[in-house]
């Protein structure tokens, strides 16, 4: 029991490097990697070969695929910002609709579980938070509502990477892993965008009129994940389910574009809200 507590020393090392004594990151790494090998070497009394060779694998797997996504994501970003793709997006996204809570789902629940699901590391909050920031939204709430979303979409990482490496770790079989893995965050799942309209919306009260879209944007996201994970594994599980939620939100959105928004939800009104407060005085 001792020996179990104790190996959890490395990691928590690892926190305070970075939190307390504020070490950059690669040299907090380091630091805690030097912990764990001495821990190894002296508690368990391993190898110094499998020490070395431990060692190496995990600068192996941190460049390949962990670096390689991050940078084949930062890439992806600055590219469809050079080529306007990215603005391409905002507007089609915010020609459906101007209510603030539809924007919140189709920008931080849907594009971004995308974005988790493709690049991972961060993008999934950062990215959607600018963008909703950028269409008006109190960027405090803006990065409220990402954090919700990315909550869950987070347990199989960009393109599965977390799942298949506890895969590789456990032996355990894929499929069923990826299967139970989404089964026990199927309440969680439909709950998250419930919670993010009544953050960004200001309590409870914001659901009136958008209980429907909300449960179909939470319910289309897991049922596609239940299946793509039944059968094909983690890979494609939060990419996949997140398309589906998105068009079938969007499709909602489109369906009652012509019902009246509460003022204190239409983004035209809070954009020009924000515009008059700043102006200076005559």
């Amino acid at each position: 029991m001792l020996l179990s507590c104790l190996a959890i020393v490395p990691i928590l090392w690892l926190i305070i490097a970075l939190t307390v004594l504020k070490m950059p990151g690669h040299k907090a790494c380091i630091s805690a990697l030097v912990v764990g090998a001495i821990m190894a070497l002296t508690l368990w009394h391993m190898p110094a070969t499998d020490c070395l060779t431990s060692a190496i694998e995990g600068f192996a797997v941190a460049l390949w695929p962990i670096i390689l996504v991050i940078i084949a994501a930062i890439f992806t970003y600055n590219l469809s910002l050079k080529t306007g793709a990215m603005e391409i997006i905002k507007q089609m996204l915010t020609s459906v609709s101007a209510d603030k809570r539809i924007l919140i789902l189709l920008v931080g629940w849907c594009f971004g579980g995308f974005l988790e699901g493709m690049a991972g590391f961060g993008t999934a909050i950062a990215i959607p938070a600018s963008m909703l920031a950028g269409m008006g939204m109190n960027p405090i709430e803006a990065c409220i509502v990402c954090m919700i979303a990315n909550m869950f979409p987070t347990a199989f990482g960009s393109v599965g990477i977390p799942t298949v490496t506890l895969q590789a770790i456990t032996g355990l079989h894929m499929l069923p892993l990826a299967f139970t893995t989404v089964f026990q965050m199927v309440p969680f799942m439909i709950l998250s965008p419930f919670l993010m309209v009544i953050a960004g919306g200001g309590g409870p009260k914001a659901l009136k009129g958008v209980v429907g879209i909300t449960l179909v944007s939470g319910v289309s996201f897991v049922v596609p994940e239940l299946i793509v994970s039944y059968f094909l594994g983690p890979e494609l599980t939060v990419i996949v389910g997140c398309v589906v939620s998105l068009v079938c939100t969007f499709l909602m959105a489109k369906a009652r574009k012509n019902k009246p928004i509460p003022a204190e939800y239409d983004m035209n009104n809070i954009v020009s809200g924000a515009i008059a407060k700043n102006e200076p005085e005559q």
